[in-house]
């Protein structure tokens, strides 16, 4: 059975410089803030995180809720009464992005690997209601392919500052290295090896485009074979978090409950990704791999508290 090996890390936001958001840039905005620094590179030297703690007030609309369930086809209480966990993610990416879009992060964000993703959704989430937002980078670290980080995000209820949800997203960029870092070795993996198969995705070549249009995530590499083309990739690939919905749909229990999604090799689309859910105690563990090349995509769990 293949699992996902999350890091073991705390939120630590502590002693940062609270920077607050009246309203939040648009992808759009920040991903051509990021095309204009292709033509004004950064130094390829990592030095130090900016120290910032990004703060907006938003909400979780109606509107994205029933987009969303429509693209997944989730059912039940959460999707209706409550927002479904990946929709508070989406509700607060554009901070996150925005944040890894400034002069002072020291990562380019174009060509950004995302690793992996832990949710800790700790209570239902209102729909329509106002939600504080919080985004912060913390652990800048050498990587055997280059410089990781980890991008956090907490949502509070503005009244009562009760935190109700919260996620880690590890990113790699292959193209920046530490200072004095020594060199890493790539660290040794077992041959995957299927497991039964118990479900069948079949992604279209469209659905890159689907998941960008309910998320407000159009990134060029998930929209069409010439757009990720021009960006030096060989075609068109899902979102990963389009795997983390898919995976979650029809799934989702009343909070509090954990997920989290590991990230292998993209999904090259259009695709057809076998799927293997296995139940052991309080856990379900998630397997997706290529149904053509038995290529591992990704290893997640969803877990109660």
């Amino acid at each position: 059975m293949t699992t996902p090996n999350i890091i073991d890390s705390a939120p630590k936001p502590e002693s940062l410089q609270l920077v607050s958001v009246q309203q939040t840039p648009s992808l759009t905005s920040s991903y051509g803030k990021v095309a204009a620094s292709v033509i004004r590179p950064r130094n390829p030297i990592a030095m130090s995180l900016p120290g910032t703690y990004w703060q907006t007030t938003a909400q979780i609309s109606r509107e994205l809720v029933d987009d969303y369930n429509s693209l997944f086809g989730a059912s039940g209480t959460v999707g209706h009464n409550s927002a479904p966990s990946l929709t508070a993610h989406i509700t607060a990416f554009s901070l996150s992005t925005a944040m890894m879009a400034e002069r002072d992060f020291p990562l380019p964000l174009l060509g950004m690997v995302h690793l992996q993703h832990k949710v800790w959704h700790m209570s239902d989430i209102p729909i329509g209601q106002p939600l504080r937002i919080a985004t912060w980078a913390q652990n800048l670290a050498p990587h055997h392919a280059g410089t990781s980080v980890e991008i956090w995000v907490q949502i509070f209820d503005p009244t009562t500052a009760k935190l109700l949800w919260q996620s880690m997203a590890l990113y790699l960029s292959r193209s920046v290295q530490l200072p004095g870092a020594q060199q890493l070795e790539r660290p040794a993996r077992q041959q995957f090896q299927p497991p039964p198969m118990t479900g069948l995705w079949d992604l279209p070549k469209d659905i890159g485009r689907r998941y960008g249009a309910v998320s407000g995530d159009r990134n060029p590499i998930h929209l069409s074979n010439i757009t990720a083309k021009a960006l030096g990739m060989p075609g068109a690939i899902a979102h990963g978090m389009y795997a983390a919905g898919r995976m979650l749909a029809g799934r989702e229990t009343p909070a509090p409950y954990t997920w989290a999604i590991e990230f292998a090799s993209p999904m090259r689309l259009p695709a057809k990704v076998a799927v293997n859910y296995h139940q052991a105690d309080d856990r379900q563990f998630v397997t997706g791999w290529d149904a053509r090349k038995d290529k591992l995509h990704f290893a997640a769990e969803i877990r109660l508290y």
